[in-house]
């Protein structure tokens, strides 16, 4: 079982939180957690979390990911995804998760 990572970067008027491991259901947990302090304690109005060490999400981590949209959003913070893998960006375009969230290329175009 690999275990996952979760790393924060400061760029300009934004914060980068890039993922590294699996996104399933033996994780989510922790990651939410970890993601969760940094969207309550950071001044930044966008988190940007850049999936493209992430090779692989299930259901549990897609929820992790509705849930801190939500987060997000009643601390009127904007979530944005970045770099996904294809397979990852076809799980979220079946879900229909794609118009739920903002998803770009790279980083820095969020």
């Amino acid at each position: 079982m690999n275990d996952v990572t979760v790393k924060f970067e400061q760029a300009k008027s934004k914060l980068i939180c890039k993922i590294e491991g699996d996104f399933d259901a033996y994780h989510s947990a922790e990651i939410k957690k970890t993601i969760k302090e940094q969207l309550e304690k950071s001044k930044d109005t966008k988190i940007v979390l850049d999936m493209s060490n992430v090779p692989y999400i299930d259901s549990a981590g897609l929820g992790t990911m509705v849930s801190l949209l939500k987060d997000a959003r009643n601390l009127q913070k904007e979530l944005v995804l970045a770099s996904l893998r294809q397979n990852v960006k076809r799980i979220f375009e079946m879900t229909r998760l794609d118009k739920v969230f903002k998803i770009v290329d790279i980083p820095e175009e969020a």
